[in-house]
């Protein structure tokens, strides 16, 4: 099936990425960065477009909002080759939800709020949609909406991310991980309070992730924001679940440690999706 908007999104999207690219040319690390969120896009289109069929609010929909879907999912990260751009530049460090959602709204195409507000606020707690001024101003039916595309965007966004953890760390590492060469047991240990998000089944922010078991264990709480059904399963299907438990004995964390966090993580699913993981 043909779905215009999402094949402009595709152009988009690499022509965003060409033009920036060519800045940071000869920079390893930011060239690596690029390419890693280039590929990152089209791996949570992947995973989106799975959501997209399988869950119930998006099978009796138009093709047209399925098309429409399809580009927020792809477009989610569409200004982080801008972003990477600017720290070779100047260092400068932005929201690159806010802003794509911001390049998106100056285009003709794309400038649409079941596009920019799930954009705008997929890396952010959830809450910061529901108080967004432009967003309390719609329609149920237009909030309704943008909340599912939103909670679509973010559940491939994560399943696309613990599978680039999972299964390419070697490429990845060096834009993930300050520390990726550093295996002291400094950086095996978890702050007691990102731990204790972690037990209570809490999104921890990203200010308390400083070793590489605490960026690890960050990304595993988002677990405790997945919003699918199909999103567990697909993850439980990719053998993602221990695969984060793997990458944290990647990083040398203890072993009672790291089998708390697979306990955690069965208990917490089979109670809010009912699988057994």
């Amino acid at each position: 099936m043909f779905y215009p908007l999402y094949e402009k999104a595709k152009k988009l999207l690499e022509k965003e990425f060409n033009e920036n690219f060519k800045v940071v040319a000869g920079s390893l690390f930011h060239e690596a960065y690029m390419n890693e969120k280039f590929r990152h896009s089209l791996q949570v289109s992947g995973a989106g477009n799975g959501i997209l069929a399988h869950e119930a609010y998006f099978q009796d929909k138009s093709k047209e909002f399925v098309d429409v879907c399809k580009t927020a999912i792809l477009l989610h990260d569409i200004f982080r080759f801008r972003e990477i751009r600017g720290w070779f530049e100047t260092g400068q460090k932005i929201d690159h939800g806010e802003k794509g959602a911001e390049f998106l709204a100056q285009t003709v195409d794309f400038n649409d709020v079941l596009i920019t507000l799930p954009i705008k606020h997929h890396g952010h707690m959830i809450e910061n949609l529901y108080e967004d001024e432009e967003y309390k101003k719609l329609d149920n039916q237009t909030k309704k909406d943008v909340e599912k595309i939103c909670f679509a965007v973010r559940d491939a966004d994560k399943i696309a991310n613990w599978n680039l953890l999972r299964n390419e760390l070697d490429e990845v590492k060096e834009v993930w991980f300050p520390h990726f060469d550093d295996f002291s047991q400094a950086q095996s240990q978890i702050n007691g309070e990102l731990w204790s998000f972690f037990e209570n089944r809490k999104v921890a922010p990203n200010s308390l992730r400083k070793t590489n078991a605490e960026i690890v264990i960050s990304t595993i709480c988002w677990i405790f924001d997945i919003n699918y059904l199909y999103s567990i399963l697909y993850c439980q299907k990719l053998d993602l679940f221990k695969g984060m438990c793997e990458v944290l004995k990647t990083f040398e964390v203890d072993e009672k440690k790291i089998k708390t966090v697979y306990q955690v993580m069965t208990d917490y699913v089979l109670k809010r999706f009912n699988v057994r993981i």
